[in-house]
């Protein structure tokens, strides 16, 4: 491969899903099409996601392929941020969230033929502290099941059999009776308000987390604002309830439950409390959070 050729790069989480089989129909896939390629497949303890920006430097990328799930094409986003090099995915993970939001199908012979289609548009990403991600940052008791969740030996399991949002259900069951809400302070761009007895804050720029849970049914991820869903003053039992309705987006009409909107989103809490980002673990409160538009150009 000579530095200047036009190429797909592949970026393959081998710890995501079903990323390296996936990877291994795609390439065959690309073989005989007789397309150029690179990929590097992340491993557990593989430090070859370095190695990206060395490539993304000297080959002439025609887009950045994913596959893997939310949290590997979080990690992506870092290298393509504001560049005008576009973003492919083909859903390999376990929630597979941002993919849901923007249709991209799960089939991996359908994505990639809409990747080499190339048809683009430009999204909004959100800023958490230091780091970008694009689907919801979950403050409470959400980050606390992503914890559980991420720790879980069965979710590998689950994932084998592309059950892989069970592992979300299971950890939802564990924490409700171990997480204790707590009182926060929000300030949505400058305006201060508190809630006491929060379980959970989701500030979205997608309407899915979880593999499907329509946690913000109004998320737009080209509208330039940031959905919140505050979910207060619940018992456990009303929070066992509570979940069933978030997967058909229902949960907002709950008397419990709080929506707003906003750019600029800071959250306190009263004690440390755990915070999520894509599926990842991102530290604890408290939290910054704002959009920036139209930064990320991505294959649909």
């Amino acid at each position: 491969m000579k530095i200047g050729d036009v190429l797909y790069f592949f970026i393959v989480n081998n710890q995501s899903g079903n990323g390296l089989k996936v990877w291994k129909r795609i390439s065959k896939m690309m073989a005989k099409m007789n397309i150029k390629y690179k990929a590097i497949v992340l491993d557990k303890d593989d430090h070859g996601i370095f190695k990206i920006k060395d490539l993304l430097t000297n080959c002439n990328i025609k887009a950045l392929v994913v596959i893997g799930g939310d949290g590997t094409i979080q990690q992506a986003l870092r290298y393509i941020e504001n560049t005008s090099i576009p973003i492919g995915v083909i859903p390999a993970g376990s929630g597979n969230d941002f993919a849901r939001a923007l249709n991209i199908p799960k089939n991996s012979r359908r994505a990639l033929k809409k990747i080499l289609l190339g048809k683009t548009t430009m999204i909004n990403v959100m800023h958490v502290n230091n780091n970008s991600c694009l689907t919801v940052v979950g403050v409470g008791f959400d980050a606390k099941v992503t914890e559980i969740t991420n720790r879980s030996k069965i979710k590998k399991w689950l994932n084998y059999f592309r059950a892989g949002k069970l592992a979300y259900v299971f950890s939802v069951l564990r924490a409700v009776f171990s997480y204790s809400p707590t009182d926060v302070e929000i300030t949505i761009d400058g305006n201060t308000k508190s809630y006491l007895n929060v379980w959970l804050i989701a500030i979205a720029n997608t309407p899915f987390y979880g593999g499907g849970l329509k946690i913000c049914p109004e998320a737009d991820e080209t509208d330039n604002t940031l959905n919140l869903c505050i979910a207060h003053s619940l018992s456990r039992l009303e929070l066992l309830i509570f979940f069933p309705l978030v997967f058909l987006g229902k949960h907002t009409l709950h008397r419990s439950v709080t929506s707003i909107k906003g750019q600029v989103i800071e959250v306190k809490s009263n004690g440390t409390t755990l915070v999520q980002a894509d599926g990842e673990m991102l530290g604890e409160t408290p939290v910054s959070i704002s959009i920036k538009k139209e930064k990320l150009k991505v294959i649909i």
